[in-house]
């Protein structure tokens, strides 16, 4: 709809010539038709049979395409489009106080907000309105005239009655294959923290299956990173959807007309073709990279407020599916990428929409494969909620079966008492708590050295981040006693948090002993270098947490401890500048809970262990 002008200035496409216009929308794939009315003394029912008969030709353009696609799917059809140009305020007062008002941009909003105040600008006003005859459609008692209404559709006819726009009344659930079949079981086998599996690899192998069961409801959809963030199991039963052409069979992998995965490097497109995807009844998930989610910050805020208001306020609309969001290749693994791929603040826009009990999101952090397959589940099972999955990649340990997974979610977080080496929380001398794959990985390794020292512990994991907020803000949340059960009523609280502090400080500001918790999460700190440097810099490492463990118990007992971590950590640094691999402390660290005598196969059964082929 071109009307020439926005708020006060005019519009790019108005003012270029009609050629370019066209050229523009039919280089995106459209072939436009122009519609032009309002600039002359056309009478408006002729302009009304006009529009009618361009929509009814446009229309059966469409079903001609629809047809042709059945029997060619090689062709890609240009659909029409209308241009629409019409005068900006059209029918408005031409001239207001002699300035041109119709056609203009002082169109726009209130051109007469003084009306109430100026008996010259109400005669303008009255003016106006009566031009539209309103005796003509309104009876004595000011309600609109049944013949005025007469030629309207009734039932699902009518636009906003469409079940397609009221998706949740055809939704159907989605066919969930059995999640116990994709369990890394070898975690029961041999021990918690078992194996070096990629997550996010696991979670691709359960998606594919769910498009097996579900190939008309449930699509991928992704900017380019399908596979990047290990998601291409989806490829053994789908293609991604293209129709812009093909070079080769060995270029254009996985590609055709019809698919369940949808690639483009958007994260505005992506984002939106999942909203219409649900909006019309439909399942989906979308994965980005984390430093890149924010390009749809806003996007996600606006769904957010549609949820809100829906629940709140709308009991007709009927829930849709819930947008699920992988968010992957993150802040903690820069081993190629650098400070442009850091930033996991999207947790901070997120959490400006868990108030008023709406619980329309969500953001979880799976410590591991298992802990990812339950999320999941949960998710893909869910509705009107915007679900944040944070997962990295790379190779990574088991912490738990799915049993022990299944558990921690349902109340969102859990103590690992297999972990804990006090035997209640009087005997605890610190608590070791982690929200995120990294973060748990240093607390896990940051444990097995206090362990070794004699330190008595607790370690805590959490994986709904929301459930740490306050029960008063929050009627889902762990309650107050239930949270110092976890993490004590008066012990100090080492937490370990994937994304920046500030998060959980302001989730825990009037929790039982927030006093106490001292929070290391991202600092702004780093660049392409390796897994070690990069927790280093942000003070996340298992020998800085070992070390702020001490200083929080007793730092000057402790103190030549604290100096020999703080001059390793310099060591191992300036191993990983002259080498450019980690230093085997920190690579070769295994749990002490992993069987001793099956190390020599973890490495070489993971990456394909239980692909439920």
């Amino acid at each position: 709809h071109l009307n020439g002008y926005k708020i006060a200035n005019p519009t790019i496409l108005a003012r270029i010539s009609d050629e370019e216009l066209h050229e523009f929308f039919h280089g995106m794939g459209y072939q436009p038709y122009e519609f032009v009315a309002g600039f002359d003394d056309e009478d408006h029912m002729s302009t009304h049979r006009r529009f009618a008969d361009l929509l009814e030709s446009i229309f059966d353009e469409i079903c001609d395409i629809k047809a042709a696609a059945q029997t060619d799917d090689m062709t890609r059809p240009f659909y029409p489009m209308i241009i629409f140009r019409t005068p900006k305020g059209w029918t408005c007062p031409k001239y207001i106080d002699g300035k041109k008002t119709e056609g203009s941009w002082r169109a726009h909003q209130v051109p007469l907000a003084s009306a109430r105040d100026t008996e010259e600008h109400f005669q303008v006003l009255k003016n106006w309105l009566e031009s539209y005859k309103p005796e003509e459609l309104f009876d004595e008692n000011g309600a609109v005239k049944p013949e005025v209404t007469a030629f309207m559709p009734t039932g699902e006819l009518r636009i906003g009655q469409n079940p397609n726009a009221n998706g949740g009344r055809i939704r159907e659930d989605l066919k969930l294959p059995t999640l116990d079949d994709y369990e890394v079981k070898e975690v029961a086998k041999y021990g918690h923290g078992w194996g070096q599996l990629e997550a996010t690899r696991r979670l691709g192998v359960y998606t594919r299956d769910i498009i097996k069961l579900n190939p008309d409801s449930f699509r991928i959809f992704g900017p380019d990173e399908t596979a990047s963030n290990r998601l291409q199991a989806a490829y053994e039963v789908t293609n991604k959807q293209w129709d812009a052409g093909y070079l080769s069979e060995l270029t254009d992998e996985h590609m055709a007309v019809t698919g369940q995965v949808t690639e483009q490097l958007s994260e505005h497109q992506m984002e939106g073709f999942l909203e219409g995807y649900l909006l019309t009844g439909r399942h989906g998930i979308w994965s980005s990279y984390e430093s890149f989610v924010h390009v749809i910050d806003s996007m996600l805020n606006q769904h957010a407020k549609w949820l809100e208001a829906t629940v709140r306020e709308i009991p007709w609309r009927k829930p849709i599916s819930s947008m699920n969001l992988l968010v992957s290749s993150h802040v903690w693994r820069q081993d190629h990428n650098g400070f442009s791929h850091q930033d996991p603040g999207v947790t901070s826009v997120l959490l400006n929409k868990t108030f008023n009990n709406d619980h329309v999101v969500n953001i979880y952090f799976p410590c591991d494969s298992n802990m990812l397959l339950a999320v999941a589940e949960k998710c893909y099972k869910s509705t009107n909620q915007i679900n944040a999955i944070f997962a990295g990649k790379q190779p990574a340990a088991t912490w738990l079966t799915l049993d022990e997974a299944r558990a921690e979610l349902e109340k969102g977080a859990a103590e690992w008492k297999w972990a804990s080496n006090a035997s209640s929380n009087d005997e605890v001398q610190i608590v070791l708590a982690a929200v995120g794959d990294v973060p748990t990985q240093e607390i896990m390794a940051a444990s097995d050295k206090l362990n070794e020292m004699g330190i008595k512990f607790k370690v805590v994991n959490v994986v709904d981040l929301i459930k740490l907020q306050s029960a008063k803000e929050n009627d889902e949340a762990l309650s107050d006693e239930e949270f110092a059960e976890l993490f004590t009523e008066d012990k100090p609280v080492l937490f370990a948090y994937h994304s920046y502090a500030h998060d959980v400080r302001g989730l825990i500001f009037d929790r039982p002993n927030h006093d106490n918790f001292n929070v290391h999460g991202y600092k702004e700190q780093g660049s392409t270098t390796t897994p070690f440097d990069m927790v280093r810099v942000n003070d996340i490492d298992r020998y800085e947490l070992v070390a702020e463990a001490l200083r929080m118990i007793d730092a000057e007992k402790y103190a030549d401890k604290i100096d020999e971590l703080e001059a390793f950590r310099t060591e191992a640094f300036k191993f990983a500048v002259d080498n450019g691999y980690d230093h085997p402390d920190y690579t070769d660290w295994v749990y002490s809970d992993v069987k001793t005598d099956v190390q020599g196969a973890v490495t070489a059964t993971a990456a394909t262990a239980g692909d439920n082929e």
